[in-house]
């Protein structure tokens, strides 16, 4: 994953963050205190943010997702940890405010997105998200989910936006200032 840690210094200290995952098969794996869970074969996102400095840093939290060898603290970390799990995208809204759970709302009610794993990476969820990892058993391309994604952030207006594709995608990057933002 050499290009994808490439491109972490670009980002901003604070923000919210989606990872756009891709399982090509079915797996069976230990999810910590949550146990063995099933994660169908499809496109996933994982929605976190990133609002503090240092180690706790938006760009110290993608560096770390992107890692296959860590010690497993989060939920994300056993599904990121399995060999069959690409990271195919990484899109991130530099923010200082917490939106990770609007986020979540808006891919499963306008994206029709489903919880796989009840309170995967949500165990301090104040707005009941049900899981900040969703599945999108519809979706067959990546691409779309992307473009939607970056959609819904753009239209938070205050927010600059951070967008690479990765394995197997042709990386890019792609800045866009913030519009409008709040006075």
């Amino acid at each position: 994953m050499k290009e994808d840690i490439t491109l972490i210094p670009e980002l901003s200290t604070t923000g919210v963050y989606t990872l756009l995952l891709f399982l090509p098969k079915e797996v069976n794996l230990n999810i910590g205190k949550l146990g063995k869970k099933r994660f169908p074969e499809g496109h996933y996102t994982y929605t976190g943010s990133a609002l503090g400095k240092g180690a706790t840093s938006l760009k110290h939290r993608i560096a770390r997702h992107l890692r296959r060898k860590k010690r497993r603290f989060w939920h994300i970390d056993y599904l990121l940890a399995n060999e069959n799990v690409s990271v195919k995208a990484v899109i991130v809204a530099e923010t200082k405010e917490n939106m990770e759970c609007n986020m979540n709302q808006y891919l499963k009610k306008v994206m029709g997105a489903k919880v796989p794993v009840k309170g995967f990476g949500a165990s301090d969820c104040r707005k009941n998200c049900g899981s900040h990892l969703l599945y999108f058993p519809e979706i067959e391309k990546a691409d779309f989910l992307v473009q939607r994604i970056v959609k819904y952030l753009r239209s938070s207006s205050g927010y600059s936006f951070f967008f690479s594709r990765f394995r197997g995608m042709n990386n890019k990057v792609k800045k866009t200032p913030a519009r409008n933002p709040p006075t």
